[in-house]
């Protein structure tokens, strides 16, 4: 566990930091829940980089802040990202760890191996090299930080056909516990959200790629106890209180944005014969 020297109390420490203009990082950030979540923080006034491995210019200029070329895989660019923020903004105060995909779908003894690994790479060990340089970072700030790490409702229950979407989603909140317990001393928190199905280009895509798309369809609503898909912005506003001051003695859990998906029973019969 990481031994603090500076154990400021928290309520001091987030009440000093709300008088000046804070950053953050947010990695996948230049569609869906990403997108939603970068204009969300800009207008609750932080100065935002967006990192992402698409061309993410067009909406750092319309958010007024910052745009980073980054493959979340790749450990070195995660880190320059990282310091690309302070360079140009003095300190990390929030990051966002975003940045996923779902995969192709099989059954597990199917599985491409090289499938798998890019899987795993891009949605567990991309939040993992994000921890471990906003981390650093967060440390060396008096004021720390606070960050979010994008599970899923896949990450409670297991989702046929998805295996290591669901193996990485789980993975996120175990590493998101483990962070919180290490770095609370440091006036770091860290959470996650686990939202369900929620109307965006990955989840259409999802939905259109599939074998039977009106049935994947009826099936991501047909979970909810709320019938809908929820909006990207509905998932914002989650992310938006777990980094603001509101949620100060908040750290270590993962909240879902499901519409009551985990209320009902995963996996039912009827959705898949």
């Amino acid at each position: 566990m990481v031994q603090s020297t500076r154990r400021i109390a928290a309520t001091r420490s987030f009440a000093s930091s709300a008088y000046r203009q804070k950053s953050a990082l947010v990695t996948g950030a230049v569609q869906g829940l990403g997108e939603a979540i970068a204009r969300r923080l800009a207008d609750d006034g932080y100065k935002v980089v967006i990192a992402d491995v698409q061309d993410g210019q067009p909406l750092a200029d319309e958010i007024k802040g910052e745009f980073v070329k980054t493959d979340v895989a790749d450990p070195k660019q995660v880190q320059a990202a990282v310091a690309h923020v302070v360079a140009a903004y003095g300190s990390l105060d929030a990051l966002v760890n975003n940045a996923g995909v779902v995969g192709s779908e099989a059954l597990l003894g199917d599985y491409d191996i090289e499938e798998w690994r890019r899987i795993i790479d891009i949605n567990l060990n991309g939040v993992f090299y994000g921890l471990k340089y906003g981390l650093k970072q967060m440390l060396r700030q008096e004021t720390g930080g606070s960050i979010v790490n994008m599970s899923s409702t896949a990450g409670f229950r297991g989702l046929i056909n998805l295996g290591p979407y669901t193996a990485a989603k789980f993975a996120i909140r175990g590493i998101t516990r483990a962070a919180a317990v290490e770095y609370g001393n440091n006036n770091i928190r860290v959470n996650a959200i686990a939202p369900t199905g929620c109307e965006t280009p990955m989840v259409k895509n999802f939905i259109e790629q599939s074998p039977d798309p009106a049935l994947s369809h009826s099936s991501l609503t047909g979970y909810h106890a709320i019938p809908a898909l929820p909006q990207a912005r509905d998932v914002a506003d989650a992310c938006s209180f777990l980094l603001s001051d509101q949620a100060r003695y908040i750290t270590g859990h993962t909240l879902p944005v499901d519409a009551g998906a985990l209320c009902r029973i995963a996996n039912a019969p009827e959705r898949f014969n």
